[in-house]
């Protein structure tokens, strides 16, 4: 069943893009943003209490103002985009240990999905003559394989490729979870866009 409905999924935006340009969301950080949210908003109830700033941490919304998240999709979808992304660009295990959230990496990816989806299938059902979709947002990590200048050695690393494919993984498999139809990853460097591509082929090979 699975299966089918990603097959039924990938014909219907491949038989799409054929016929036209599909629209794909603006920034969702710019408009964040643009609402000003300050701490105490980024930390909500659930993380009132916690050890490191949130600041700018627009993952953490995902769980501390979910409706400001919806919102931003909405206005989107709105304004006629036809693929809206997760607001998940740095929500890989790696990126959140800025923010001590890396615990909380997979939860924070399937709520994003969900949230999406949520707002995507609500405007496909009110006009089904345009589907809307939802697209899983994967971004660089804030660490390297290829140079790491705080090690004294050169010729040690503090991560691994194979820590990259793990953090990647648990990634796509929160958003697959969560009900994105398809994953867009923002080309950087090599390295992590080759970790990336194996955590998918993992994934394949797992489902």
């Amino acid at each position: 069943m699975l299966v089918a409905a990603q097959t039924s999924t990938r014909e219907l935006l491949e038989d799409l893009i054929s016929q036209r340009i599909l629209i794909l969301d603006g920034s969702m950080g710019a408009l964040i943003y643009a609402r000003k949210p300050q701490e105490p908003d980024y930390r909500g109830e659930r993380f009132r209490t916690h050890p490191v700033s949130l600041m700018n941490c627009t993952e953490a919304l995902v769980l501390t103002l979910p409706r400001l998240i919806e919102d931003i999709h909405r206005a989107y979808l709105e304004a006629g985009a036809d693929i809206i992304e997760t607001c998940t660009f740095n929500g890989n295990r790696l990126s959140l240990e800025e923010f001590a959230l890396s615990s909380l990496a997979a939860e924070i990816n399937r709520k994003a999905a969900k949230l999406a989806r949520r707002a995507a299938d609500d405007f496909t059902r009110r006009n089904p003559d345009k589907p809307r979709f939802v697209a899983g947002s994967i971004g660089p990590t804030n660490k390297t394989l290829y140079i790491q200048p705080s090690q004294a050695d050169q010729g040690q690393r503090s991560y691994s490729f194979d820590d990259f494919v793990a953090s990647y993984y648990e990634q796509v498999v929160a958003l697959v979870e969560g009900g994105v139809d398809l994953l867009d990853h923002l080309r950087q460097r090599p390295h992590p866009v080759r970790a990336d591509a194996g955590s998918v082929l993992r994934l394949g090979g797992a489902f």
